[in-house]
């Protein structure tokens, strides 16, 4: 495997300005995210909020770094470049951990020196403090960008290399959704059985509806669990614990909306989706097993409603989050990527992640380890 070295001059080091997130900063950390194109709900701070509830994670390290020439942001500090949350994640093996970044490193295109600044001095730190095994990172990077982890400068002295991570967490692929795109154009651009099924599903009486954080009640949650229960029996997934999509609601409760299909008064269908800034993203889905609901199409319609609600919330992208990359018919996601695609829309392709390693004796007893497993 090839290991790409990261090397930056002193000159450049001199421009940039590194930190550490605190509440304080919340407000301009999130604006940043939300506003940059490589920016997603897995950085922000509510994100973290959400992992630091999880047994087995957290505390969640965030850093950040700013132009030492512009002084204009609401801080006083200068300008920001580039940011990324740091997810603790314990093993359960000899009380070894690791670091996670989800879709980060955030940045926007000509900051790249500043990501590899960012990258140094948080690698610094966590060793410094915590350690661990290795800091993995799946960032929002497509196939044609720069690669961040391969740049480097002419001087300078390289201080560590990463290696193509041994899973990605996040999907390499994804089906999205152009929304600036009229009703008229989305409908005509799904295939044909993606539209009937819509006009199906609403001819046949099922009916739809969003719940925000705030209005969730107990048994919402439940119906929302037993469903993806039924559903990951069908399908052979594996899903989360309940008290996983509750803190996953109410810590994203200015993102997150709990839907519903719904006929005759019973709950056929249902789906978590987020909404942040102007990227929605499909999360979580579920629909019934009773053979007698099936044949309503409840799903094809939900998914609609959830689309026009990302486009009322300002939304300009929906992101169906995963489907098989390409040649791979046999892939984890070819069936739930058959549902997907009769929508329509566009494939994204990322790069594959890559791990930093800070601790090379357990790293690869840990990878030995796994793989007897």
């Amino acid at each position: 495997m090839t290991k790409n070295k990261f090397i930056l001059s002193e000159v450049e080091r001199r421009n940039f300005e590194f930190f550490e997130f605190t509440n304080d900063l919340q407000k301009e950390w999130d604006d940043f995210v939300i506003a940059n194109q490589r920016g997603s709900i897995h950085q922000i701070s509510d994100f973290k909020k959400l992992q630091e509830s999880i047994p087995g994670r957290g505390p969640v390290y965030g850093f950040g770094v700013r132009d030492k020439k512009s002084r204009h942001a609401p801080q006083g500090g200068g300008e920001i470049l580039a940011t990324v949350f740091a997810v603790k994640m314990e093993t359960g093996f000899f009380n070894k951990f690791w670091w996670y970044s989800a879709r980060g490193p955030v940045f926007a295109d000509g900051q790249e020196e500043a990501v590899k600044f960012l990258l140094e001095k948080s690698r610094e730190i966590l060793i410094t403090r915590e350690k661990g095994l290795f800091w993995r990172l799946d960032p929002c990077l497509e196939i044609g960008d720069k690669d961040i982890f391969a740049l480097s400068t002419s001087s300078g002295q390289a201080n560590f290399s990463a290696r193509p991570a041994t899973q990605n967490y996040q999907p390499t692929d994804t089906l999205e959704l152009d929304l600036t795109k009229t009703d008229e154009q989305l409908l005509a651009e799904m295939k044909r059985k993606g539209r009937y099924n819509i006009k199906l599903a609403t001819k046949k009486g099922v009916k739809f509806r969003g719940i925000l954080p705030n209005e969730m009640t107990d048994q919402d949650l439940d119906d929302f669990y037993n469903l993806s229960n039924e559903t990951t029996s069908r399908d052979g997934f594996s899903g989360h614990q309940k008290s996983y999509y509750k803190s996953f609601v109410k810590s994203l409760d200015k993102y997150a909306v709990l839907f519903f299909a719904e006929f005759e008064g019973k709950r056929i269908a249902t789906a978590i989706s987020t909404f942040c800034g102007d990227k929605a993203i499909y999360y979580f889905g579920a629909s019934t097993s009773d053979k007698q609901y099936r044949n309503l199409m409840a799903p094809y319609g939900l998914q609609w409603y959830m689309i026009n609600f990302a486009k009322k919330r300002g939304c300009k992208t929906y992101d169906f989050l995963g489907i098989a990359p390409e040649n791979e018919p046999n892939h984890p996601y070819a069936g739930i990527s058959e549902f997907k695609w009769k929508f329509g829309g566009y494939r994204k392709t990322y790069r594959p992640g890559v791990e930093i390693v800070f601790d090379k004796f357990w790293y690869w007893v840990y990878r030995l380890a796994k793989k007897l497993r």
